[in-house]
């Protein structure tokens, strides 16, 4: 019985093990900022302790870099450079090593944003007759696509937590003034949700890949929503 009781024990401590792995990487990743600096004399990402220690130059790179974005596991980072001379989306791993190109043409690709489950980056491109659009391509540099497709510019996006939705900005309003827009992943139904005679750009959509609320037994895990307890 006593044998029984330990290998059940053992099992289940395995279990919870497992289950809190994804949370361990999130932890470490949370402890950790990315930023754009130019203290070298021209444009680099850093990255920071979350309280401000250990800032280090990962790109040191003559061209400027920007627009850090990080992977949801914590170990990669999409940017903006033009080292290459017009500005491309790149990757590189969580302490500056293996930089690369995923882009790779002559048009402009910056403002790199990872998708919540990281099988997908979006940025705004002009690789389409000139005009900023937003394209969606795989994590790594395949399947590029345009998603907006329309005359006006967007840009500057954010996906949903569930990675099922992208806000952006567009000028694509009767007064061509910038609006928050929404759309599915797939470009479909486009909305503006701000719908404001005054500019409104930079959205960032609220991601609590985990958050624990003690009182409604609420756990949140990256976007789903499960009960707990009950």
């Amino acid at each position: 019985m006593q044998r029984r009781y330990n290998l059940a024990h053992f099992t289940l401590a395995g279990v919870v093990v497992l289950g809190l792995m994804p949370l361990m990487v999130y932890v470490d990743a949370q402890a950790r900022i990315a930023f754009m600096s130019d203290r070298d004399w021209n444009r680099e990402i850093y990255v920071m302790d979350n309280h401000g220690g250990n800032q280090r130059n990962l790109t040191n790179n003559p061209g400027d870099d920007r627009d850090p974005s990080w992977s949801p596991d914590g170990k990669r980072i999409a940017f903006s450079s033009n080292r290459d001379g017009n500005w491309q989306i790149y990757v590189m791993d969580a302490d500056g090593e293996n930089q690369r190109n995923i882009t790779i043409n002559d048009r402009t690709d910056e403002e790199p944003s990872w998708s919540p489950d990281g099988k997908r980056i979006a940025f705004t491109s002009t690789k389409n007759g000139g005009d900023q659009e937003i394209y969606v391509m795989d994590a790594d540099g395949r399947n590029q696509r345009n998603i907006t497709n329309h005359p006006d510019r967007d840009y500057s996006p954010s996906w949903s937590p569930d990675s099922k939705r992208i806000a952006f900005v567009s000028n694509r309003t009767r007064d061509f003034n910038p609006d928050i827009f929404v759309m599915d992943a797939d470009g479909a139904n486009p909305r503006n949700i701000t719908n404001h005679p005054e500019d409104e750009r930079a959205p960032a959509w609220y991601n609590a890949v985990l958050s624990v609320t003690p009182a409604g037994k609420t756990l949140t895990m990256w976007g789903q929503l499960k009960r707990v307890g009950q």
